[in-house]
């Protein structure tokens, strides 16, 4: 089974030059704990938690603070035709939750999440 098989198409990403304000209220819109992050060119630099974001708001009240000052670089990624027990892998040696799904160009074209994975598990055990 491959990641495109199961990772969620059309996802939810916010800019890297957005308030944090406006990440946060995204995510406990779209109920999501973490937002791949784009560049002016739609190509992925970062992605931010909620937990970074709650962060930012209890350490800069007033202040705008942009997402590409909280979000984390270097982020692991998947591609669609990476076999799903290799993305599950990547996510247990890291320790995270979800890997957005990028093209050749770095495009962000889905993310891939335990949730996703355990549903893929408990259908092949039906």
């Amino acid at each position: 089974m491959l990641v495109r098989d199961r990772m969620s198409s059309h996802p939810v990403t916010i800019r890297s030059d957005a308030d944090y304000k406006t990440a946060l209220l995204l995510m406990q819109d779209k109920e999501m704990h973490h937002v791949p992050v784009l560049d002016e060119n739609d190509k992925l630099v970062g992605i931010v938690a909620e937990r970074d974001l709650l962060l930012a708001a209890a350490h800069h009240l007033q202040t705008a603070v942009e997402v590409g000052e909280v979000m984390h670089r270097g982020v692991m990624t998947a591609t669609g035709d990476m076999p799903i027990a290799q993305a599950a892998a990547l996510m247990v040696e890291h320790r995270i939750g979800g890997l957005p799904v990028v093209d050749g160009s770095q495009r962000v074209v889905g993310v891939i999440t335990e949730t996703d994975m355990l549903r893929a598990f408990v259908e092949m055990q039906a």
